[in-house]
């Protein structure tokens, strides 16, 4: 049985590519090394995949997802997904102050002044600029 899609697969990668440009991310796999293709491959493919069967629309820097039929509670809730901003990070820590996204945005705070729940609210493009600079410090 031949499984019925709702996007032709050209469109669901233009549509990839849309979110990608839109949010800056690099999606050019000729730019890319093996070991990133290999990493990146498969989550473009599950974002096509989502896409082609109608539950992925992007618009502009967001992506509102359907949940699948899979997720039996929650099968057909459309979720918005939202660019991340400092607030995301520091969720995956766990908000804690041991952890490192709060001791960057501590240290973000010490260089330039600012309280460190200013770097909370900054969108993922600005967060990372910050990153980018304190690393330069920081690393060696």
């Amino acid at each position: 049985m031949e499984k019925q899609f709702k996007v032709d697969r050209e469109t669901a990668v233009s549509e990839f590519e849309k979110y990608c440009e839109a949010n800056e991310i690099d999606y050019d796999e000729s730019a890319m090394s093996d070991e990133d293709i290999e990493g990146f491959k498969p989550l473009k493919e599950r974002f096509v995949k989502a896409c082609m069967a109608g539950r992925v629309e992007v618009d502009g820097t967001e992506i509102k997802y359907t949940v699948s039929q899979f997720s039996s509670k929650n099968g057909g809730d459309v979720v918005t997904i939202k660019r991340p901003a400092g607030k995301s990070f520091i969720a995956m820590d766990g908000s804690s102050d041991k952890q490192s996204v709060k001791k960057l945005q501590a240290f973000f705070s010490a260089m330039t002044g600012k309280e460190t729940s200013y770097f909370s609210n900054l969108d993922v493009k600005d967060w990372l600029f910050f990153q980018g600079v304190a690393i330069l410090f920081l690393a060696e």
